[in-house]
């Protein structure tokens, strides 16, 4: 294995024979006192990274260069744990969601700085699997590093995971702007007001509503005994439950699915608290 371009003492790009594939090898002091066309000791490569998609394997040579090696290492332990133990379909680009926010997670533990995650109730609900992953995914953070990460940054991580299992066709995206752009159109219609785009409450809510599309449109509502937020909604704001509900009539008419308590439940709440502002 001879070394192509060394970005720090413990990273360098490799191949295997001049027509081999490029590959990422990292171990401890595996550059020192190394250059360009010099052979690789084999006994000190701790983990080596080969990617199908070049494009992928490029963006993931910028991070590394910038960030501790053993955090490329965690993501790729989680990236495995996540094929292990789930059926999801995941993406390499997650080599490099992961990497880099673990490495912004773990700054901010550090630092003591909390990072607020408003879709945790949505990301706990709806994306069960994934929350579980990442919970595993801090384990493994927990164990290289010593560090314990919230579940806000736990959140976060599952979200990175829920993106690169995604179907991200351009139609199933169109669909969802589309989507989202007409339940925002009810909601102002139903109460008659200008929603309020500049304010935090409507940006959480779109964020929201981005989320619920891509249920829609790749999986299907998700079915949920946690219908809290459901029977408040009902029994405390029912015309934002009838707005809710109007809703739900548009998306068993336009796309024919069907809309859970649950998920009415999440959508009262974000309409009390984007309207809360006007």
């Amino acid at each position: 294995m001879e070394i192509k371009r060394i970005y720090n003492n413990n990273v360098v790009v490799a191949v295997n024979g001049a027509d081999g594939p490029e590959m990422i090898a990292i171990g401890k002091g595996l550059a020192f006192q190394k250059k360009p066309g010099d052979s690789i000791e084999q006994e000190k490569v701790e983990k080596i990274f080969t990617l199908e998609d070049s494009g992928v394997m490029t963006r993931l040579e910028k991070l590394v260069k910038d960030i501790p090696s053993v955090y490329l290492s965690i993501s790729e332990e989680v990236v495995e744990m996540i094929r292990r133990d789930s059926d999801l379909k995941i993406s390499e680009d997650l080599y490099i969601t992961l990497t880099d926010h673990i490495s912004m997670s773990l700054e901010r533990e550090k630092n003591h700085v909390i990072c607020e995650n408003p879709l945790l109730l949505e990301i706990r609900q709806f994306y069960k699997e994934e929350f579980m992953l990442a919970r595993k995914a801090g384990e493994i953070i927990w164990k290289k590093m010593g560090i314990r990460i919230s579940e806000e940054e736990m959140g976060f991580i599952a979200l990175h995971i829920v993106n690169a299992s995604m179907d991200q066709r351009a139609s199933c995206t169109i669909q969802s702007i589309q989507m989202v752009r007409d339940i925002l159109q009810i909601v102002s219609e139903y109460f008659d007001v200008n929603l309020d785009e500049t304010s935090i409450p409507y940006d959480r809510f779109v964020r929201h509503l981005q989320f619920f599309a891509r249920r829609v449109l790749g999986e299907g509502s998700v079915q949920s005994a946690d219908e809290f937020l459901f029977t408040l909604g009902r029994s405390q704001y029912p015309v934002a439950y009838g707005c809710a509900e109007k809703i739900g009539d548009y998306v068993k008419k336009t796309y024919h699915k069907d809309m859970t308590n649950a998920e009415k439940g999440f959508l009262v709440y974000h309409i009390i608290n984007t309207l809360s502002v006007h």
